[in-house]
């Protein structure tokens, strides 16, 4: 087979798809991977074969709406998304407060964005060219759907964390049905409406949900839709490592990791980097915080416990681990899962504090809004986490439950039967 991978040009909403592209290439299929030319490094470097499509720096450029944008991805959206409870009767108002308003936030100021003519034209002619049998798409990266569809092979989206967007649009379009005429929008099928007519082909509600899903997270945390869903273990990725060598002796004391992932930053906190390992230093622990050059310069004087380092992999760093810390990114969040180490997640936006708040109830760790995380407050969750052994256990059964799901190499033949289903089919 051949199969084209598809991603916005983050890397870490590219690295969990990697194991799979990686299972794939070693079963004898085909694999290439196509995204903006920012994702070409990324790509190659992990030994894929890169299909740069559109322009560098798409978002400095293509954000079509940046206050939109940063109140999707900023503290704002947690409360914004927040109101977004399932378990609730009436989870979410047909108004610009709830689901008709973020399907206008996640179009204007995120999928257009990523997904702007220019790459997606390229994306599709690449496409036609090179005659995929399946596309699989990091979530965002709809224009992997819309190649598949006008070539006519499936496809599969790629989730790494909370589906909230999926289930989102699930509860979308049950009360699209509900409204009058008049009130019905769909802000979603207008924009990918006129994307496919340019190319010759026609809408389907596959364009925004998969023909299935593939889902990386913690089972007990996914949350329910009515998509297919095809579970996947999430095996960590750090990109290019080495091991230091102050990483190769067991640890004098008991080691908790502060991370920021490759971001290098916890948005919206009442606090800085500097306050919180100033804060932790009266603990009997080494703190391994990971920070770039750039902000460790201006931290200044450092707590006798603490080791700044500029990267180190976490898939070598949280096995030594008794707790770790961090902003609630992709990779932080799920090696810390496949490794049992139990979290504390300063949730900022996105779906960062939904999951955080997930991993809490399932006594796996602790949650704490970043615009409410303080010096303090954090000291006094690390204490928590240190000293009740629930978080541990917790933490090692939902790390069971991850590594109980199928492994990339199990998950390659299942993809394979897909293709012959749909071939089938048509």
């Amino acid at each position: 087979m051949k199969i084209l991978f598809a991603s916005m040009p983050h890397p870490t909403h590219f690295h969990p798809m990697l194991p799979l592209a990686w299972a794939l290439r070693a079963a004898g299929h085909e694999v290439r991977v196509a995204g903006h030319p920012d994702l070409t490094e990324t790509s190659t470097g992990s030994g894929m074969t890169a299909v740069p499509v559109g322009r560098a720096g798409w978002y400095r450029e293509d954000v079509h709406e940046p206050e939109l944008y940063a109140r999707l991805m900023g503290s704002g959206a947690s409360d914004f998304l927040g109101t977004f409870d399932w378990a609730q009767e009436d989870p979410a108002a047909w108004s610009w407060e709830g689901l008709l308003g973020l399907e206008k936030i996640l179009v204007s100021a995120l999928l257009a964005g990523i997904n702007n003519d220019v790459m997606v034209d390229e994306l599709v002619a690449y496409a036609r060219h090179w005659q995929p049998d399946l596309v699989i798409w990091e979530q965002l990266t709809v224009a992997g759907a819309v190649a598949a569809e006008l070539l006519g092979v499936p496809h599969a989206r790629f989730v790494y964390g909370l589906d909230f967007i999926g289930r989102a649009r699930t509860e979308f379009l049950r009360r699209y049905d509900e409204q009058p005429a008049v009130h019905r929008e769909d802000p979603t099928r207008e924009w990918l409406e006129e994307t496919m007519s340019r190319h010759g082909g026609t809408w389907t509600e596959r364009l925004r949900t998969g023909a299935v899903t593939i889902d990386t997270s913690v089972p007990s945390t996914r949350l329910d839709t009515e998509h297919r869903v095809i579970g996947m273990r999430y095996v960590p990725y750090n990109g290019r490592s080495v091991v230091p060598d102050w990483l190769r002796e067991p640890a004098a004391r008991t080691r908790v990791c502060l991370t920021l992932g490759l971001s290098n930053e916890i948005e919206d906190t009442t606090t800085t980097v500097g306050e919180i390992l100033a804060g932790l230093a009266g603990l009997d622990v080494e703190i391994v915080a990971t920070l770039g050059a750039e902000d460790a310069a201006g931290i200044g004087p450092l707590p006798d416990n603490v080791r700044l380092v500029d990267f180190v992999p976490l898939h070598d760093l949280l096995p030594t681990c008794a707790a770790v810390v961090h902003h609630g990114g992709i990779g932080s969040r799920l090696t810390a899962v496949h490794h049992g180490v139990p979290q504390l997640v300063l949730g900022h936006g996105f779906d960062t504090l939904m999951i955080a708040r997930r991993q809490e109830e399932a006594g796996a760790g602790l949650a704490l809004p970043a615009n409410h995380a303080t010096a303090a407050s954090v000291r006094d969750h690390v204490l928590r986490l240190l000293s009740e052994p629930r978080f541990a256990a917790g933490a090692l059964a939902m790390r069971d439950e991850l590594l109980a799901e199928p492994s990339p190499a199990e998950v390659v033949p299942v993809l394979a039967a897909l293709v012959d289903e749909w071939k089938e089919r048509a």
